[in-house]
């Protein structure tokens, strides 16, 4: 008589279960079930302060986010902030990543200082970059006055047309430092009997960096900008601590419009159908780069 092959198999990975197990009840507990509840308030009408969530009202709560103009204004901001800051981000991390790969004499010390943003207080870094950008004292204003361009100053986070750019410089000036570590030891992990055969070959530095180390770099360039763009996408405190969403919405990002409508307004059920929404964009955006991702492997592998 055969056994019956699915009972064997989960008898060969019984121990597996086990192991799992454990972290996929904490996966659950902290991550599955607050999604699941804040869909649930999304769907109902609550203060935040009654014992029990008000009645349900459907769909009414997205309905009101798709009628308002600051949900939209948000959106487009979180949009711009994204775009933008990738780029930037995982573009200067991997160039300077490509520097510091080479022999340096003081390419430990360089690593370190690149990194140093990174783990500095956010708190910090936002007066530092607030008195950098005060209208009259801050040294980007007084820098410019210095070197004859006056006319260039400017009240920086006051002005909604650069409020936005001027937190993004900041957000890029912060995380670089951590696309570079990612993409170092990306690296540093490629094979090397492929980099020496290409140099035999003739490659020069360009043609190697542009023809073989991109391409193999491609994974770690994507883990990277899925990294970036879900960081843009949830910003928070950056914004709230150095502008508020101000001036007249310029930098508001959905992050702090969900703040705003469930500690300011205490509109609880449209502040669940903002992190709903952003939930489903992340989500979203990681099956997108996934699927192409595989689809590109497959391509190379055909």
């Amino acid at each position: 008589m055969r056994a019956n092959p699915v009972r064997h198999r989960w008898q060969r990975h019984a121990v597996g279960y086990a192991f799992a197990g454990p972290a996929l009840l904490i996966l659950a507990a902290f991550l599955l079930y607050p999604i699941g509840y804040s869909l649930w308030l999304s769907l109902h009408e609550w203060d935040g302060y009654t014992p029990r969530w008000g009645p349900f009202v459907g769909i009414e709560n997205y309905r009101a986010l798709a009628a308002d103009e600051v949900f939209w204004r948000a959106t487009l901001n979180s949009i711009i902030f994204v775009v933008v800051r990738t780029p930037l981000e995982v573009g200067l991390g991997f160039l300077l990543a490509l520097l510091l790969n080479r022999r340096l004499v003081a390419r430990s010390l360089l690593r370190t200082l690149f990194f140093v943003p990174v783990v500095m207080s956010l708190i910090v870094v936002t007066i530092i970059f607030q008195r950098v950008y005060e209208p009259n004292t801050g040294l980007l204003n007084t820098v410019l006055n210095a070197v004859g361009l006056g006319a260039w100053a400017h009240p920086w986070l006051g002005d909604p047309a650069t409020a936005l750019p001027a937190v993004i410089a900041v957000s890029v000036w912060k995380n670089v430092g951590f696309s570079l570590v990612i993409l170092l030891a990306g690296l540093q992990g490629l094979p090397q009997d492929v980099l020496e055969a290409a140099r035999v070959d003739g490659a020069n530095a360009w043609h190697l960096t542009l023809k073989v180390i991109t391409p193999l770099m491609r994974p770690i360039l994507a883990l990277t900008a899925l990294l970036s763009i879900i960081g843009g996408l949830k910003v928070f405190d950056l914004v709230f601590i150095m502008t508020r969403g101000g001036p007249t919405y310029s930098t508001e990002v959905l992050a702090t419009m969900l703040y705003r409508e469930a500690f300011e307004l205490n509109h609880m059920g449209v502040a669940s159908a903002i992190g709903v929404i952003l939930v489903a964009v992340v989500l979203s955006i990681a099956r997108v780069q996934t699927f192409v991702l595989r689809e590109s492997r497959e391509g190379e592998a055909a």
